[in-house]
């Protein structure tokens, strides 16, 4: 089986190889073809509708909640909120956290020191609206999180911890189960909600909201195949019920007057107000397909695990370049953020361009991770199934010739 030829923009641009799956991925011509398809043939807005291209529509959008649902481990698929980005989904989720009265002043959310922007910002907005707290968990030299400074960070103010699953910087595969447990033996009964950002592990194998004993999760479609602005929101159905929606209107509302309004009470609708990305939830559908027409996850982790040990060897075989990351392949992924010290990461990106190399520079949106480190700036390179040892020998090639170029 040749994957590279499942995705049509490797064909239309032979001598391409990219190396940015981090921030998204390329699309097979299955995604592309069943978008292509619904807009052609189905495409109409869903709910209220009796005809038939808006019943079909909404079968799709439901079908691909069920496929999701599945996918991540969960029974009902009316615990999966589709938002248009991840700014979205966690604004929308720290909001209404706070209109439910779960979060007061004073109480503290614990995130890590190697979180994205996108689970660290809502967070500090509540903090800068309404006073609660923000503290941030350690990274060990190994760059998995320091269990010791964690559970010395729980306390009785502690209300929420949310943690990345997988680093977007350093591509290390955190171990939740001893977050669990660490958790379980502080709290018992009444931990704090657990949320888990799952952006960098959906992409690359199987979770499952049970066993990481999650309260909520988020992750991102256009990583995983789909189209960009379609991004998963699942809940605990009984989380969902309690909270007050920080947005409200179409047909996430069930009764408007003058001067008051309620919200709908069926799930998923009052968490999805407006008219939903309706072709982007069809790519999502056709996604999963993907996956599973090529053997499913367990073909991707076969991939990625050949390709993770291949580029590790080569990163640890050449000079001035530091890794920032981890260098166990059982326990991450393949993300490489890595720097030059006397060369600018946008002269490297600039230099793998006019190569036909696609990388990504500056600060991956982990700012303050970086600036743990003593980082301004780094490089990442990240690879999917469609990429080769061919992409990655290339890859190395033309970075030694920026570095001897360039120094």
């Amino acid at each position: 089986m040749n994957i590279r030829n499942d995705f049509p923009i490797l064909k239309n641009n032979p001598d391409l190889i990219y190396l940015d799956s981090t921030a998204t991925s390329q699309k097979p011509s299955h995604v592309i073809d069943g978008v292509k398809d619904y807009l052609e043939s189905w495409y109409a807005n869903i709910h209220r509708g009796s005809y038939d291209l808006s019943d079909t529509s909404e079968k799709l959008y439901e079908r691909s909640k069920q496929v999701v649902a599945n996918a991540i481990g969960s029974d009902n698929w009316r615990e999966v909120i589709y938002t248009m980005n991840s700014t979205y989904a966690l604004n929308l989720l720290t909001q209404s956290i706070w209109r439910t009265g779960l979060l007061k002043k004073g109480d503290k959310v614990l995130v890590s020191m190697v979180e994205h922007h996108a689970n660290i910002v809502p967070w500090l907005i509540l903090k800068e609206d309404y006073g609660i707290e923000v503290e941030y968990i350690n990274i060990l030299d190994d760059y998995s999180i320091d269990y010791e400074d964690f559970r010395s960070k729980l306390d009785d103010n502690v209300k929420i911890v949310s943690l990345t699953h997988v680093s977007n910087t350093t591509g290390q595969i955190f171990d939740l189960e001893n977050a669990n447990s660490l958790l379980n033996m502080r709290y018992g009964n009444d931990r704090p909600l657990f949320i888990v950002d799952a952006s960098q592990s959906v992409p690359h194998f199987k979770i499952d909201v049970k066993s990481l004993w999650c309260d909520a999760l988020f992750f991102t479609g256009h990583k995983i195949f789909a189209d960009s602005g379609i991004w998963v929101l699942w809940w605990k159905e009984d989380f969902l019920k309690s909270l007050r929606p920080a947005f409200s209107w179409g047909g996430a509302i069930w009764h408007v007057s003058q001067w008051e309004f309620t919200h709908a009470a069926q799930l998923p609708d009052r968490f999805e107000p407006g008219t939903p990305n309706l072709s982007g939830a069809v790519s999502l559908l056709r996604a999963f397909e993907y996956i599973g027409s090529i053997w499913g996850y367990k073909k991707l982790e076969e991939i990625e695990a050949d390709l993770t040990e291949y580029a590790l060897a080569k990163f640890q075989n050449i000079d001035w370049v530091k890794l920032i990351g981890g260098i166990d392949a059982q326990k991450r992924v393949w993300v490489f953020t890595f720097s030059v010290e006397w060369i600018h990461s946008f002269d490297i990106s600039d230099y793998m361009a006019d190569n036909d190399i696609c990388i990504r520079a500056w600060q991956h949106c982990a700012e303050p991770f970086l600036s743990s480190l003593d980082l301004v700036h780094t490089c990442r390179m990240s690879l999917h199934i469609y990429n080769t040892a061919e992409d990655i020998d290339r890859f190395f090639e033309v970075l030694e010739k920026a570095i001897n170029e360039l120094k």
